[in-house]
């Protein structure tokens, strides 16, 4: 398994091919979905019908941004393009519904009080306990229990993928940085639709204030350090159809690249 030090120089020395792709934005009347990349890794699959049967590896793109910043709108685009996504906070959340796993073991670590109505995890309540400072203990003690179910959840979603002969799937994950799955995935796309309408987002959330807002986002690394770690960097802060073109344009390239540019090594089989 290549390391992610050695990993990360390989990319660094790839060509910035996109640039001479339908993936790099053209010239828009409108303001486009930006799409760049400076550190694209090889292929070792070719796409096509015939061989997308038959993949000798899959390629597994690893997609991640702040709260607030689109990655959901780009997920249904790649799911519409027929890319498996597996959704880490859609996992999180059936893990906290009632009967899910999770439930029983945060019970007893938080009590009574941070289960609901329904018999499964208030995540509002969970928050309150887990969030912002001198909560940390209490974080690093959710994690721990939660992060191992969703590792899971997302070793079963790739070996079902994988069988189903898929060359190209994604994972959704908002902390790929923070926690270090940079070498769980063989591309990394940053979505970012910039500060000022990350925070107006969010705010129009329900259950959503200012003060959980800054606390959620102290536990994710800065927009602009995830885009200088980042493959390629979609822009969800322009015109919906052309965030819709970017990611459409990606996954072509992806599918259709016959000159080796891209290389699936995360995912053994």
């Amino acid at each position: 398994r290549v390391t992610v030090a050695r990993a990360r120089s390989r990319m660094r020395s790839q060509v910035a091919w996109l640039a001479q792709t339908r993936v790099s934005c053209c010239v828009h009347r409108s303001r486009r979905a930006v799409v760049t990349s400076s550190r694209v890794p090889r292929a070792v699959f070719s796409a096509g019908p015939e061989k997308k049967q038959i993949p000798k590896k899959m390629l597994v793109l690893g997609l991640t941004g702040g709260i607030g910043m689109g990655k959901s709108f780009v997920t249904d685009v790649l799911r519409k393009c027929g890319v498996p996504v597996l959704d880490a906070d859609a996992e999180v959340r059936v893990l906290y519904a009632f009967g899910g796993d999770a439930v029983a073991p945060i019970r007893a670590l938080f009590g009574d009080d941070v289960i609901g109505s329904d018999g499964g995890v208030d995540r509002d309540a969970l928050a309150k306990l887990v969030l912002g400072k001198g909560n940390e203990t209490n974080m690093s003690r959710l994690e721990s229990l939660v992060h191992p179910l969703v590792n899971q959840r997302r070793e079963g979603f790739l070996h079902d993928t994988f069988r189903d002969r898929n060359a190209l799937v994604v994972l959704d994950l908002p902390l790929l940085f923070e926690k270090g799955y940079e070498n769980h995935v063989d591309l990394i796309v940053v979505v970012s639709a910039g500060e000022e309408k990350q925070r107006e987002r969010c705010l129009r959330r329900p259950g959503m204030s200012p003060e959980k807002f800054e606390n959620v986002k102290a536990r994710q690394i800065a927009d602009d350090v995830k885009k200088q770690k980042a493959h390629v960097v979609i822009d969800t802060g322009c015109d919906p159809a052309d965030t819709t073109r970017a990611v459409t344009d990606l996954v072509e390239a992806i599918r259709n690249d016959d000159e080796g540019r891209f290389v699936a090594r995360a995912y053994k089989g």
